[in-house]
């Protein structure tokens, strides 16, 4: 606050108090004069509805027994004093338009979408009447967005000023806490939400982990070790990706992918191939509901536990699907911490899958075009099925 210009960009570890930062500057109840405890009117802008929610309630809490009078659909506090708090959602933007501001404060500025066009076109504009002045707060969120651009370029001009703050200089962070985290999470990762930093990596890559050098290579069959089968269910193909785990080391024997077949034909070449073995079942939930595409009225799993002879205790199926973003922090830090081999050969799909699959911006596997090799990701699928199952403590341990 003491360094404050006109315009200030502060990227900022998690945890590291920018929420109670926003607050402080809404109400500006030390020496800095432009806030609602002043007397003036204050914008918060937050990306969603539901981010600006937490705000809205502990503001209420904060001021109460100084609220004038209160707006819940509006959103809209009016102190004692004639100050003045709205709250916004930028996922509409245009419907902000013709108030004005001595402040404005937009939370989580990074995942904005439209930041440039909702500053430039719609929030700038408000601070105009009253010469007043701006905050971007947020985590960062790689390079290619107008938060960036508003950080590298603040010391350019006069008016503007920036900042970086990891999490640790928040004196109520515990240093060990993000030590143990640094141990649990990929480089990537951590350097992002705990450092603060804009990594230069693709943060659309879903395995951004995943090198072809370190990962790939020859894989052998060992039968003195369980097999672990791991399913994906697609009209075509189905899709089952070969593990085992022992030793440290995670091999990956074979993905197998038979076009234009089903699941009795593809347990017919799992017998052939690895009859003998000590299989262990898992994969997508899904495949324990009916389905068309098998006889009888029998599920996948149902098919698949008869036809390789299993007993109930040789499945280990989650009763949902473990969700992408999780699944995705869980991936990259198996790569990067753990010793992973997938077969060059056998592997080639799932290789494939993990060096193209990519991310939507609302965390997920980009899966919008079947007909698209890259896109369509079944034994990506495979691949983290089998460790949300099997190697989850790799988190903490």
């Amino acid at each position: 606050m003491n360094e404050a210009a006109r315009f200030n960009t502060l990227c900022c570890g998690r945890r590291w108090g920018k929420t109670s930062l926003c607050e402080d500057l809404l109400l500006s109840p030390d020496d800095d004069r432009n806030g609602a405890l002043n007397g003036f009117p204050v914008g918060y802008f937050a990306p969603t509805y539901k981010m600006l929610m937490e705000v809205w309630r502990h503001m209420n809490n904060i001021c109460f027994g100084i609220i004038a009078h209160k707006n819940e659909q509006e959103k809209r506090i009016e102190l004692a004093g004639g100050g003045i708090m709205d709250f916004w959602s930028l996922d509409s933007p245009d419907s902000i338009r013709g108030r004005k501001y001595k402040r404005v404060v937009l939370d989580e500025a990074a995942v904005v979408p439209n930041l440039k066009s909702s500053w430039t076109e719609v929030i700038r504009p408000m601070l105009t009447d009253m010469q007043g002045d701006g905050w971007f707060l947020s985590t960062p969120k790689g390079k290619n967005n107008y938060f960036y651009d508003l950080f590298k370029n603040a010391e350019q001009y006069q008016n503007w000023k920036s900042w970086q703050m990891p999490t640790v200089s928040n004196p109520h962070i515990s240093p060990a806490e993000v030590e143990e985290a640094c141990g649990q999470l990929d480089p990537l990762t951590f350097a992002q939400e705990y450092l603060a930093s804009f990594v230069t990596e693709n943060l659309n890559a879903w395995a951004y982990c995943y090198n072809p050098a370190k990962h790939l290579g020859k894989t052998e069959l060992n039968r003195a070790h369980e097999v672990y089968l791991s399913y994906d269910f697609n009209r075509d193909p189905v899709c089952c990706t070969v593990f085992q785990h022992y030793n440290g080391w995670i091999y990956g024997i074979e993905t197998i992918k038979l076009p234009s077949s089903n699941i009795y034909e593809l347990c017919d070449y799992i017998l052939a191939k690895y009859n003998g073995c000590m299989f262990i079942v898992t994969g997508d939930a899904t495949g324990k509901a009916s389905s068309a595409l098998v006889k009888d009225n029998l599920n996948y799993y149902q098919v698949i536990r008869s036809k390789l002879n299993l007993s109930i205790n040789q499945l280990r199926v989650p009763s949902i699907n473990p969700t992408m973003v999780e699944n995705r922090v869980l991936v990259n830090s198996v790569l990067h911490n753990c010793n992973v081999l997938l077969d060059k050969e056998n592997c080639a799909a799932l290789a494939f899958d993990l060096e193209y699959a990519a991310v939507l911006p609302d965390g997920t596997l980009d899966k919008t075009d079947r007909k698209d090799p890259t896109k369509q990701l079944d034994a990506c699928d495979t691949f983290r099925y089998y460790l949300s199952m099997f190697h989850k403590h790799t988190l903490k341990s």
